[in-house]
């Protein structure tokens, strides 16, 4: 088998995250609903005429971006990876999902186990309301304080149990919340602030409620003492603000370069 690593870049506002669902009701008995990788799956299917399956660095919710989503799939042939990038681009739907590029890898490379971390951003828009970013940020009217703001940031840099910033999952025992969050770079632009979040990994929602976060910091809302009981107080009936989907991108993936041919 030949194994195929892609690169892709998506505008997730009209997708039900990356990950294939159904949605179960008596009036549609089981549709299956538009999903960014049933739209990848279905362009190789058109291409290639192979049923595959995509392992993926990490799973995107509903609403959320990318600007270079890693996964793999494999093949039983090999394939021009030029005109299998152009083909598939030719395929997948214009305006909202492109293959960026296609590299061959180790056939023991697997996009999910073997990151060695990402960075998501997260674009702020405050101040004035920008038209043309009001689907990718989260608007915030308000004047937001740099200072407060870059203060809140530091306050989640190292290794955390982050239960209460993520979404709840009752599987999941106290020690399967802890992640360790390298660095936190804010930056001024003139439509507001891009916030970078690096780390070896990260829960459901985590993101969007450490930003949450930060924006309640900076309209003086909390303050970093009520960030740092939150980091180290265990499970809390605390309900922090989530971000909106809309704002956030993956924004890139580190893996070691040992699997690349």
């Amino acid at each position: 088998m030949i194994n195929y690593l892609i690169t892709l870049e998506y505008d997730g506002s009209n997708y039900h995250g990356w990950q294939i669902q159904n949605n179960y009701s008596a009036e549609n008995n089981n549709v299956e609903l538009k999903t960014i990788s049933g739209e990848i799956l279905k362009a190789i299917k058109k291409i290639t005429g192979t049923d595959t399956e995509l392992f993926v660095s990490g799973r995107t919710d509903a609403g959320v971006h990318a600007l270079n989503q890693v996964a793999n799939f494999k093949l039983p042939f090999l394939l021009n990876l030029e005109k299998l990038k152009s083909s598939l681009n030719g395929v997948l739907p214009y305006n909202d999902i492109s293959v960026k590029s296609i590299e061959l890898v180790h056939n023991s490379f697997h996009a999910t186990f073997d990151t060695v971390s990402k960075t998501y951003l997260y674009k702020l828009n405050n101040g004035f309301r920008s038209a043309l970013l009001s689907k990718h940020s989260w608007y915030i009217k308000d004047n937001l304080n740099f200072s407060l703001m870059n203060q809140a940031s530091n306050m989640f840099v190292g290794n955390y149990n982050f239960i209460n910033f993520a979404k709840s999952d009752k599987r999941k025992c106290i020690e399967d919340y802890f992640r360790r969050i390298t660095e936190i770079n804010i930056q001024k632009k003139n439509y507001g602030f891009d916030i970078y979040i690096t780390g070896d990994g990260f829960l459901r929602h985590m993101v969007r409620r450490i930003v949450g976060a930060i924006v309640l910091c900076g309209l003086g809302k909390i303050n970093i003492e009520r960030i740092n009981y939150l980091l180290n107080a265990g499970k809390t009936a605390a309900n922090i603000t989530k971000a909106p989907p809309e704002g956030l991108f993956l924004y890139s993936i580190k893996y070691k370069h040992k699997f690349f041919c």
